[in-house]
């Protein structure tokens, strides 16, 4: 089989550990100092630690020729899982726009039942299974999921991630205040995920830039961590 599936399976995997040994940091540095910040973020973490472990399983898989496990992976782990993995991310979200009103809760509970939707949808109405190529399998789910996805999800949430950026960059700078800067970091390290997720997913970026991009899309859950404890220690 091609070599690059190879590469590729070697950066999903180191992707999803990193992910996987930054979320137990973040859980660990909890437990040693107060942190104010919502537990939405490590969950994040681990979510997205677990998406890419599968995604190097089903691509390792194809490099083996074992395709039907391929596609099995895809149609009840890793496809599932790229809607699921954004549960945390809006829970977080919910806490940063609407801590201690009932607006936070609805916040969520109306996220959660779409994308609980969007994986109904995904079982439902399937996916087209991709041809092999040096890379690996794109496979690609039906249009409604598509689009309930692209609409209702990840828009929403990319609208979200510019505001609290613009927010955020403001309160730390009229403040200079650690926390605000600890939140400012934060959301560089979700845009930079949803940019190189972007690329990733539309497919704009081809040959060796695909594992460019997915070497970027590991800066994310390094970005939460040093933030989460570079300079915690004088507060």
């Amino acid at each position: 089989m091609d070599t690059g599936i190879l590469y590729n399976t070697f950066i999903c995997f180191f992707i999803g550990i990193i992910s996987l040994i930054v979320f137990f940091l973040l859980q660990e540095n909890r437990k040693e100092r107060k942190v104010e910040y919502s537990e939405g973020l490590d969950y994040f973490s681990l979510f997205l630690g677990l998406l890419w472990l599968f995604v190097g399983l089903r691509t390792l898989f194809v490099w083996l020729n074992l395709l039907s496990l391929d596609v099995l992976t895809f149609q009840w782990i890793s496809g599932p899982l790229t809607y699921l993995h954004l549960t945390p991310l809006f829970f977080y979200f919910g806490w940063s726009f609407f801590q201690g009103t009932k607006w936070r809760s609805l916040f969520n509970g109306f996220f959660s039942v779409i994308i609980l939707l969007v994986v109904f949808t995904f079982f439902m109405s399937g996916f087209e299974v991709g041809e092999v190529t040096y890379w690996g399998t794109d496979h690609t789910p039906n249009p409604l999921t598509n689009k309930l996805f692209s609409y209702f999800l990840f828009a929403p949430i990319f609208i979200l991630m510019i505001v609290e950026f613009i927010r955020r960059l403001r309160n730390w700078m009229r403040s200079k205040d650690f926390k605000e800067r600890q939140l400012l970091w934060f959301t560089v390290g979700f845009l930079i995920y949803a940019i190189t997720g972007i690329l990733d997913a539309l497919g704009a970026v081809r040959g060796w830039l695909i594992l460019l991009v997915r070497i970027g899309i590991m800066l994310a859950p390094l970005i939460f961590y040093l933030s989460a404890t570079f300079g915690a220690e004088k507060e």
